[in-house]
């Protein structure tokens, strides 16, 4: 009978637990620029943050002497994986570059990246030939012009889908964004591809000048491990110091790179973006990627998490 009893508790207090607190996951509306205050008690640490709706972990290690970050993310609903530029009408929270701490913050990020350089003021490059700018589903620029010799596009463009999936067409051209079969949430013109449908990629010849290929660089990259499972790889520069001995980092390039993010063993699609000073990783709105050097850029745009469970105490939940 005793033993009847405690559980009997065990189940009472949970049933006043689950009356007092109503929460469910809700999609993110797309039109939705400022995301809920994240509840700070779902941070478990400086490297991992777990609700219902999101889970993101941060691990360090290093690679050809240089330090890197891996974030993994793991999300429940599509509308999570959001991006965020500044100068457009829609988005007049802010029209110009800032630090991405200050971005992230804004409209309250779990976790950030920098993006590919996109500013939409007309004045800056963001209508640059070879560029599809997509985000939130309006399309700003759509110059990914073919090669009147190969047909070809110059980019690589990433391609982010309803679904949260990640697709890379590799030298673009507007044909191929019509060809694409889905709808398209957000694209993304910088690359080149470093994982593409599961190989590494390892020619970067075509893309050595204007890409730096060949320099040791910060260097980061978002790619897709799975169904609502993502990951960002940072690797330092050769300003940079590891943690673990304070030894300069060497830096790597595009080859070392894609190796680095291929060994993680489980990326489908990994897309490069803005590298060097202009490289950011953010979480709980600390820069993660410092390494020793305050160098850095502001910049315009961020991919980032954001939470999808909403609390709501039973009071809110009858009024």
């Amino acid at each position: 009978m005793r033993r009847i009893s405690k559980l009997m508790l065990a189940v009472c207090t949970m049933l006043v637990l689950f009356t007092e607190s109503l929460a469910e996951i809700v999609p993110i509306p797309v039109d939705k620029v400022v995301m809920d205050e994240v509840n700070e008690a779902y941070y478990k640490g400086d490297y991992e943050y777990e609700d219902p709706s999101l889970h993101v972990t941060i691990e360090e290690g290093i690679f050809h002497d240089t330090a890197y970050l891996v974030a993994r993310i793991k999300i429940a609903d599509p509308t999570q994986l959001r991006s965020y530029v500044t100068g457009t009408n829609s988005n007049q929270i802010y029209n110009g570059a800032q630090y991405a701490t200050e971005l992230a913050d804004r409209v309250n990020a779990v976790l950030a990246i920098s993006g590919d350089v996109t500013n939409l003021d007309k004045k800056r490059s963001g209508t640059k030939n070879g560029k599809h700018i997509t985000r939130n589903y309006v399309t700003y620029v759509a110059n990914a012009n073919p090669d009147s010799k190969t047909g070809l596009g110059a980019l690589d463009i990433l391609i982010i889908d309803d679904k949260g999936d990640l697709t890379i067409i590799p030298r673009c051209t507007e044909a191929d964004i019509e060809a694409f079969e889905g709808n398209i949430v957000s694209t993304y013109s910088f690359g080149p591809a470093v994982v593409l449908n599961g190989e590494q990629m390892t020619d970067f010849s075509y893309r050595a000048t204007a890409y730096g290929a060949k320099k040791k660089a910060q260097r980061i990259c978002f790619g897709q491990t799975g169904p609502l499972e993502y990951v960002a790889v940072y690797s330092a520069g050769p300003d940079q110091k590891r943690t673990t001995d304070g030894k300069k980092c060497k830096g790597l390039t595009m080859d070392e790179f894609s190796e680095l993010v291929y060994s993680q063993g489980d990326v489908i699609q990994a897309y490069n973006l803005d590298g060097g000073t202009s490289t950011w990783m953010v979480f709980h709105g600390e820069r993660m990627n410092a390494f020793g050097n305050r160098s850095k850029n502001a910049i315009a745009d961020i991919i980032y998490f954001a939470s999808a469970w909403q609390e709501e105490t039973k009071e809110e939940a009858e009024e």
